[in-house]
């Protein structure tokens, strides 16, 4: 009969090893436990005698990293499935059979979760986490800690212990081509929250989901040694997949005969946003640059809108009455109706700082190879101050390998009109409103460059009413892995030659 083992690593005095030990030996499935000793200062008195039974296997010994850990684990376990436990985590009766059974089919490598976050005041909720569909960047949640093939692990050479931040990504990366990687859509352990946590009034700034303090925007506050690693890892990823790309972009291609009517083509989409059209158009108008249009596309709204753009006395704005479906939709309408040579990308509720288009033009006149042009962006509240909590966003672990494991490219973004009728514009049926952006940068990026300006050339406004916060996130997270997944196959074949 196939059991669990459950590895207790033991940091801390005060940790409440003996709860946890209490709550494996109530599992309905037998299950072997390992505790490792990696405290610094140890003090006998401070494990019970009960935890010292001999249904429990001790190691005094510490380990110079996770990933030894693991590698210790794996190779004194007897039992089939491995798991190490962080403190404070608490397995239900059931977790053992249910993901015992989860591994019934030979062909699963890694097994997570959901569970019961269990506040410092008692009270619990439950934690739903999402299937996996093969993602492969490491902010995907697979809550605190997975349950791994011990078989798999080993015959795979383990963990690589040169890692300190990365181990359990790289090893998911290696084994997820060739084996499944599957959820428990059942709450099967707690997780007890011993102090209330302090609020990071960052964090309501951020709507975009994932593992992480700050989910799916973490990667912005690695460390550099974290960003270095968790980098080295996923673009190894790539090179075994041969989906790693090393060739030299093109030029984007212009005749002498090509004319524009004008130099920049502004495409704003929107819906009920009368509150900060006027605003948002202004910053523009006040710029430093003045040869553009500015195409508002109104996607159906019902708030005044359309007679606020209307009452706007330039005739370089203009209203696109659209009435469509999705965001996708609405950028398509507008880029096909701009006379530009660029396209600048704005939100209706976002604004430009004065020298914004002088920049982006000066830019992409003087870098052929350039096909999208991003610059840095902060984020403001609802009344155009700056939120201090975030600083700029950089995005500076961009590249076009590095872009399929991060978020996006940032903001602004600043286009050739034909790169982005080449690329076949925005996706409609698969993006049409959320990843359409993301799912360009990616097209754009294996044939043409992808440049950064480093200057705060765009401000990017959070609020309660942002249309990020009113999107499903599982539309967030799926969207987003549906772009990469595109983009592995594309890669694959420009290396192959195809």
């Amino acid at each position: 009969m196939k059991r669990m083992t459950f590895v207790l690593p033991l940091y801390e005095n005060e940790q409440d090893i003996a709860g946890q030990i209490e709550a494996i030996r109530q599992q309905d499935s037998a299950a072997e436990i390992l505790i490792f000793d990696e405290r610094l200062k140890r003090e006998d008195s401070a494990v019970p005698e009960s935890v010292r039974k001999q249904d429990v296997v001790w190691y005094d010994r510490a380990h110079r990293n996770r990933a030894a850990l693991f590698n210790d684990s794996m190779e004194n376990a007897r039992g089939e499935f491995v798991c190490v436990l962080p403190p404070d985590i608490y397995p239900e009766k059931h977790f053992s059979s249910r993901v015992i059974e989860t591994f019934s089919d030979d062909k699963t490598a890694l097994v997570y979760t959901d569970y019961l976050i269990e506040e410092h005041d008692g009270s619990r909720r439950e934690e739903k986490l999402w299937p996996f569909q093969n993602n492969i960047d490491e902010r995907f949640s697979l809550g605190y800690f997975r349950v791994w093939n011990r078989a798999v692990v080993l015959h795979t050479g383990g963990f690589d212990e040169d890692l300190n931040y990365a181990e359990e990504y790289d090893l998911r990366l290696r084994l997820q081509s060739e084996w499944d990687v599957r959820h428990v859509a059942e709450p099967l352990y707690r997780c007890v929250i011993r102090e209330a946590p302090v609020s990071d009034p960052a964090l309501s700034k951020l709507h975009s989901p994932g593992q992480g303090a700050r989910g799916g925007f973490s990667y912005l506050f690695y460390t550099p040694e974290m960003e270095r690693e968790i980098e080295f890892v996923f673009k190894n990823y790539l090179r075994r997949n041969d989906a790693y790309l090393t060739h030299k972009n093109a030029i984007v291609p212009y005749s002498d005969d090509e004319k524009f009517d004008v130099m920049v083509s502004i495409v704003i989409p929107i819906l009920n946003r009368r509150t900060f059209i006027r605003h948002t158009i202004q910053t523009v108008l006040d710029g430093t640059y003045d040869n553009f249009e500015i195409l508002v596309v109104d996607n159906g709204s019902t708030d005044g809108t359309q007679d606020e753009v209307r009452s706007i006395a330039d005739e370089r704005v203009r209203l696109v009455q659209h009435d469509g479906s999705c965001i996708a939709e609405a950028l398509n309408r507008g880029i096909r109706e701009a006379r530009g040579k660029y396209i600048a990308q704005l939100d209706s509720d976002d604004e430009y700082v004065p020298h914004t288009l002088e920049t982006m033009v000066a830019y992409m006149e003087s870098h052929p190879r350039c096909g999208l042009a991003v610059s840095y962006y902060d984020l403001i509240d609802i009344d155009s101050k700056p939120i201090p909590d975030m600083g700029v966003i950089k995005h500076l672990e961009y590249d076009r390998n590095n872009i399929l494991r991060v978020d996006g490219a940032g903001a602004l973004r600043f286009f050739h009109k034909k790169v982005l009728f080449e690329m076949g514009l925005y996706n409609e049926e698969q993006y049409g409103n959320f990843g359409e952006d993301y799912d360009m940068v990616l097209k754009i990026s294996e044939k043409y460059d992808v440049d950064r300006i480093h200057d705060v050339l765009y401000r990017y406004r959070r609020h309660e009413d942002n249309t990020d916060v009113q999107r499903p996130p599982a539309m967030k997270v799926y969207n987003k892995n549906n772009a990469r997944q595109d983009a592995l196959k594309r890669r694959k074949a420009l290396t192959a030659g195809v």
